[in-house]
């Protein structure tokens, strides 16, 4: 589980959305949702299309601390948005948790 979550950080730095998506697919190879807190969960395949259009290419990730039990793991990810100022990091707290096949992402972040 680290191995594949940390590569979807990876991925995303190397602006690979299809190793970004095959990514979350193999965490949940019977499907996956993405929450972002305080809001309904959706379709994880589409939360990826969203967030690759909003944000490849401008905010860069990096993993400040991964723990990982069992079938859960939380991250704390610092994001970098690139802004006509310059570099502003935002912090987020990110969750996972697989069952029966099913990955289930719940993100806590701070917007610019």
């Amino acid at each position: 589980m680290e191995a594949t979550i940390r590569s979807i950080y990876t991925r995303w730095n190397d602006a690979d959305g299809e190793g970004v998506l095959a990514a979350f697919r193999a965490l949940g190879p019977r499907g996956f949702t993405i929450e972002y807190v305080g809001n309904d969960p959706i379709d994880g395949e589409t939360a990826v299309a969203d967030m690759w259009k909003q944000y490849s290419g401008t905010c860069t990730t990096d993993v400040v601390e991964l723990l990982v039990n069992g079938n859960e793991a939380a991250a704390l990810i610092h994001n970098n948005l690139q802004k006509d100022g310059g570099i502003v990091t935002l912090p987020s707290i990110e969750t996972y948790k697989v069952q029966d096949g099913v990955l289930e992402v719940r993100y806590f972040h701070k917007t610019a």
